[in-house]
């Protein structure tokens, strides 16, 4: 294989709307515009990944508090009031 075709440069697709797009054969202002894209995309799934972690630990939150509450309702204990043990 010779230097050139080991140079030769992959394309580089991108969809939109349904078409594909060639980004090497683009200017210079489509290909910043091609990386603030695909960086804004990065981003928004790393969002959702939160978003979704989140709510798994809301969920998790949400059994522990439960549990929590019901431990709580089990082990208080009743006391009697002061006032009824002397009248008594």
């Amino acid at each position: 294989m010779s230097e050139l075709e080991a140079q030769e440069v992959q394309p580089v697709i991108i969809t939109i709307d349904g078409a594909d797009y060639d980004m090497n054969e683009q200017s210079n202002a489509s290909k910043e515009h091609y990386v603030e894209v695909i960086n804004l995309r990065k981003e928004i799934a790393d969002l959702n990944n939160q978003i979704a972690a989140a709510q798994r630990r809301a969920v998790n939150l949400q059994v522990a508090l439960g549990f929590r509450e019901n431990a709580l309702k089990e082990s208080i204990t009743v006391v009697e009031d002061k006032a009824e043990e002397v009248i008594n």
